[in-house]
């Protein structure tokens, strides 16, 4: 990277002041207590970091996900998926009872 380029961190959907920090050996980076405090992070927890352009973006699992859902929502109805699943239990439900009750049907018909 150009000494002239900048690297900006994001973290989440949160910005706030830009933190002057530095890379430490093995590419070690220490995460602002005070970010770290807003956001939730704990000691431990695994993030996820991405790289945009020149643009470091780090969150948490849950962020992810969360941003994942939203960008899927707009995509499936409320409730279809979950929706068409039960419908389908249901219709397996129902021939499985027809086969079982023709079945004992012809057990006691002598069949």
């Amino acid at each position: 990277m150009d000494s002239d380029e900048s690297v900006d961190m994001i973290i989440g959907k949160c910005q706030s002041e830009p933190s002057k920090i530095r890379v430490a050996a093995n590419g070690r980076i220490v995460i602002p207590a005070m970010v770290r405090e807003e956001l939730g992070i704990k000691d431990g927890d695994e993030l996820l970091l991405t790289r945009e352009g020149c643009t470091i973006r780090i969150c948490t699992f849950a962020q992810a996900v969360r941003r994942a859902q939203e960008r899927v929502a707009k995509y499936v109805r409320p409730g279809a998926v979950v929706d068409e699943f039960i419908k389908e239990r249901e219709d397996e439900a129902k021939e499985e009872q027809r086969e079982l009750d023709e079945w004992y049907g012809s057990r006691r018909s002598g069949r």
